[in-house]
């Protein structure tokens, strides 16, 4: 038996205390979520500093959590990730994350389905059309954060002056169809002369105006709003066949290639790089494009401080089936599933989405925060950058939103963005302006994919 002396009791009973003492120090050293930033937005300059800001404050709330937002350039996120995950080095979290950026790595995402069902996480204050944007049967990849509505940004003064009646404001008017944007954007479309393209005099040869443009979109956004019961998706619900050619996707690119190439009121390739060789920022800055479909992030594009004329917002018009759809883009954080630190990486997404934070985080990327409660407040955030704009626009165009979205997954996902995007540049190009022949052509494409697909499975 070991018999301690007094002098070494009280020696070992120091030793011990001090062990009680730095344990829980140990135990309660804090766990560091790497937030990867660059597949998106937030690589902007003026974008740093309010992402350290937000870095800052939950670090000083938070003793077993920090943060530390890891910003790399756009051109070369793909490949960095991709090289972190494959190293056996992910970070943490991921995002802003748009839904085809989503799509693009799906199979690296862990399902937050256990995180909400084991906290009871209350998602009721999301808007309900958000929930399902980045949801699939076989994982939900993370709250939402913010949303991005589309709708048509119009030049008022040039309806004005050629005294052309604005796009109602009204979700109910079902006047505004299809039919009614091409009536009114070839009337709002100039040569040089000031003849418009519903004129016999025209000259289409010499267009210094154009009635509609959006061409700032992708080939499944164009044609989404057309009316197919996958609205956005190109496959069937199961991904198994291919639907890229059915009549409502072949109707509305068939409405765009005549926009270009027989009415002349889009800018075809050409339109576009001669608006562009005049020095124009963006589609609309200077004053040659009527009707502009785009995305509320456009706000932030357009140079309000350097235009000379009034810009309004309209909802998207309704399509041959009677219906409207408002393409949305959305922007959530994802926990890549080889991450160490996903439990933490949760607590930090609730963060990051919660109504105290979600304000700010959207005012960094430019989004709509997907929580309702918000909406009065961040609202006035936008009046007060962006006065004399129709609000109830973009608020109530979330409730038209593309489902399935135009930029959803699907099966050899790039590979059929390729597809799709080769049939649109046939059109735009004039290679090819039959819809039906390009869409049958790049549904045996995309068919052939998700065959090669399955077959592996």
């Amino acid at each position: 038996m070991l018999i301690l002396t007094k002098r070494q009791l009280k020696f070992a009973t120091v030793l011990l205390v001090l062990a009680l003492l730095v344990s829980p120090a140990i135990a309660q050293d804090p766990v560091t979520v790497t937030i990867f930033v660059g597949l998106g937005t937030g690589t902007s300059p003026e974008q740093f500093e309010p992402q350290m800001a937000l870095q800052e404050r939950f670090n000083a709330d938070h003793d077993d959590i920090q943060i530390e937002f890891m910003i790399v350039p756009h051109d070369t996120s793909e490949d960095q990730l991709t090289t972190m995950i494959a190293g056996g080095n992910p970070p943490d979290l991921v995002g802003p994350n748009g839904i085809s950026t989503i799509a693009l790595f799906l199979d690296n995402w862990a399902d937050i389905t256990p995180f909400i069902e084991a906290d009871q996480f209350d998602t009721s204050d999301f808007y309900p059309t958000s929930l399902g944007l980045n949801a699939y049967p076989h994982v939900n990849t993370g709250l939402p954060l913010g949303l991005f509505p589309s709708f048509i940004f119009y030049n008022v003064d040039l309806f004005d002056a050629e005294g052309v009646e604005y796009p109602p404001a009204d979700f109910m008017d079902a006047s505004w169809t299809y039919d009614v944007v091409r009536e009114r954007a070839m009337l709002l479309t100039l040569d040089a002369d000031g003849n418009n393209a519903a004129s016999a005099d025209f000259d289409a040869d010499n267009i210094v105006q154009w009635g509609y443009d959006d061409s700032w979109t992708s080939a499944r956004e164009k044609i989404a709003p057309w009316g197919s019961p996958r609205v956005g998706s190109p496959t069937n619900e199961d991904y198994t066949v291919a639907i890229a050619n059915n009549e409502h996707w072949v109707q509305g690119l068939q409405w765009y290639s005549d926009g270009i190439h027989v009415d002349r009121f889009i800018p075809g390739i050409d339109g576009v790089a001669a608006y562009e060789a005049a020095g124009i920022g963006t589609p609309l800055d200077g004053g040659l494009i009527a009707m502009f479909h785009s995305h509320t992030w456009y706000l932030t594009e357009l140079g309000f401080d350097g235009i000379d004329f009034d810009v309004e917002i309209a909802p998207v018009p309704f399509n041959p089936a009677g219906t409207r759809v408002a393409t949305m883009h959305a922007d959530n954080f994802t926990i890549p599933d080889s991450s160490a630190n996903k439990e933490a990486a949760w607590e930090v997404m609730k963060w990051l989405t919660s109504p105290e934070q979600i304000i700010d985080v959207c005012l960094i990327y430019g989004c709509i925060p997907s929580r309702i409660s918000v909406a009065d407040d961040f609202r006035a955030e936008l009046e007060a950058r962006f006065p004399d704009i129709n609000y109830d626009v973009i608020f109530e165009s979330i409730n038209y939103l593309d489902d399935p979205n135009h930029e959803s997954w699907t099966p050899q996902w790039g590979r059929m963005e390729d597809a799709m995007a080769l049939a649109e540049s046939k059109v735009i190009t004039g290679e090819n302006t039959d819809a039906q022949a390009v869409l049958d052509e790049a549904n045996a494409t995309i068919q052939a994919l998700l065959d090669e697909y399955w077959a592996s499975q």
